[in-house]
């Protein structure tokens, strides 16, 4: 089994899930509670901080079906789930809060590395071996 979408809303996950039979793609839904389900809840898709975690996921249960289990879902204009997706595209497009940590952590290490080799130098000379 591998994980193809998840949302917080359970209308979004009954949809993929009949769209993926129709086409006779087996799914199986884990997350979702069928017993205590509210007309509405407020989602946002914006907040980082959220656990993706415990939202409902449909999962393909056979691998041979996955990549037109993908298929599917781009040609209706969904973006299958990728792990890490949010940390890749951190990486991808630092924002300039990250630049500026990555460029001191730099100079930390430069700085770093100068220290260290004067030392080696002081001690080479030391021991007369320079």
């Amino acid at each position: 089994m591998r994980p193809l979408y998840t949302s917080p809303r359970q209308e979004n996950i009954d949809r993929v899930v009949a769209l993926l039979s129709e086409h006779g793609i087996e799914t199986t839904v884990t997350g979702r509670s069928n017993w205590n389900r509210p007309s509405y809840q407020r989602f946002s898709y914006s907040q980082r901080n959220e656990n993706r975690q415990s939202w409902p996921q449909v999962w393909v249960n056979r691998a041979d079906d996955y990549t037109q289990a993908r298929t599917l879902l781009r040609g209706i204009g969904i973006e299958p789930m990728v792990r890490f997706g949010e940390e890749l595209a951190l990486a991808r497009n630092p924002s300039p809060e990250m630049r500026r940590a990555s460029v001191a952590t730099r100079v930390r290490r430069i700085v770093l590395l100068a220290l260290a080799a004067a030392f080696l130098v002081l001690m080479l000379r030391y021991m007369g071996k320079l």
